[in-house]
């Protein structure tokens, strides 16, 4: 059996809050290099970046049969975020002052490209159009940093799985 090739997630993940986006399935250069776009990557603790889905059964059974059968039924996406935050200097804590209640944009995950290469036609984006829930300070524990909790809420047209950058 042949062993596939792996990449480790260490600095090989780049997450971006993006304000603007035409469509999430043809996210743009442009779009994600926009100045107002907040890299929150070395915002966000090893476990503050953790999109899940839970997806629903849906029964189909038959009079023919004496099997029930099923059926993948609707999904729910859950985006719960943790991001470190310094209280003793607010104007160098963009992700607190970016990231407010009420905020809608997208979220834009390129997994498996180091951390440092720039975004390019091509790279492989998942987007999550969300709108932002309420910021919490996370519990305080020992030997780690003060952090914010936080839910993003998928919205429509719901998220878009490792879509190729287009030219903008």
């Amino acid at each position: 059996m042949t062993q596939p090739a792996s990449v480790a997630s260490d600095g090989n993940v780049l997450v971006l809050w993006v304000t603007s986006m035409a469509d999430p399935d043809e996210p743009t250069l442009g779009e994600l290099t926009d100045p107002s776009v907040l890299d929150v990557s070395c915002y966000l603790t090893d476990a503050g970046w953790n999109p899940g889905i839970t997806e629903a059964q849906a029964n189909d059974p038959r009079l023919c049969s004496t099997e029930d059968f099923s059926t993948p039924g609707r999904t729910s996406t859950t985006l719960p975020l943790v991001y470190v935050t310094n209280p003793d200097n607010p104007a160098e804590d963009e992700a607190a002052l970016t990231l407010v209640k009420g905020s809608v944009g997208f979220f834009a995950e390129r997994r498996g490209v180091p951390y440092e290469d720039a975004v390019q036609v091509g790279d492989l984006f998942t987007s999550y159009p969300v709108k932002l829930g309420t910021q919490v300070d996370g519990q305080p524990t020992a030997n780690t940093p003060l952090t914010i909790n936080q839910m993003a809420y998928l919205r429509p047209p719901g998220r878009s799985f490792r879509k190729a950058v287009v030219a903008s």
